[in-house]
Formats: C-alpha cells, structure tokens, sequence
C-alpha cells in the first residue's frame, strides 16, 4: 500500500445547471478555479446518465446509458491529472421512481435535470495518474 498526506487547501461548492454533463461541468469548475487535486460529492437529480463496469478479464469498462429521470443519491470521487490535463473520477448511485438503484463509474454522457450540487475539498497535493498495463487504466501514481 502507498499514501501520502496533504492538506485541505479549500472548498469549493459548485451547481450545476439542467441539460449541463456531470464531468465537462466539474471539469470547468476544477480549470476555473486551478484546482490542483481533491475529493468531489455531488446529489441532484439526472435525465440521462451513463454507468460503466470494469471488467477484468477485458481490460476494459463496459458502458451503458440510460434515459430516464433518477435521483443522483450519492455520487462521489476524485481530481487528479494526466499529462496535465484533469481527471475526474466519479463513482455513484442514483434511485429509480420505483426506488431501485442503479450504480457505477460516472461516463458520459450524464445529464442533469433540474439540479446537481457540487462540493470539492481541494488538496494542496497535485495528484497524477500514470498507466497501470496491468490492468490498462490510468490509476493514482503515489
């Protein structure tokens, strides 16, 4: 195992807009603001949200999108950088009107539909990702 310890530099409490993509918007927001790295929640409710899976066996998510109204319950994550562009990495779960849930790793396209309410505690620690071949994922370089 690896670690290291950072500091909370600041906090940064974002909304994001009907009709507006989950991780174009963060992203704008994190390039704004010159977030280094950080940790990411979001609620609000979305129309549109795309779910992957890693499978193991392909190296590979397999992504799936679904057009329906559904509550964004919890949706949680990570800022870090590539090549010096940002990462945003979400996971979440979002609720059905007949109160299943679904979850996954957030892609894309996922869109909002009245709300998403987002809150970033910025690290004072630049995070980097670096390729894995061992799974073909771009994973926390500590």
């Amino acid at each position: 195992m690896k670690s290291i310890k950072t500091n909370q530099d600041r906090i940064i409490i974002g909304k994001l807009s009907p009709d507006e993509d989950v991780i174009d918007n963060v992203t704008e927001i994190v390039n704004k603001n010159n977030i280094k790295s950080g940790s990411i929640n979001i609620i609000g409710a979305l129309k549109k949200l795309t779910l992957g899976y890693f499978v193991i066996e392909k190296k590979d998510y397999q992504f799936k999108t679904f057009e329906e109204d559904v509550e964004l319950v919890s949706c949680m994550g990570n800022i870090a950088f590539k090549e010096g562009d940002p990462i945003i990495h979400l996971h979440c779960i979002v609720a059905r009107d007949d109160y299943s849930l679904l979850g996954g790793h957030l892609g894309q396209p996922s869109i909002i539909s009245v709300t998403g309410e987002v809150i970033i505690h910025v690290t004072q620690e630049k995070l980097q990702r670096a390729n894995d071949p061992r799974f073909n994922l771009s994973l926390l370089k500590l």
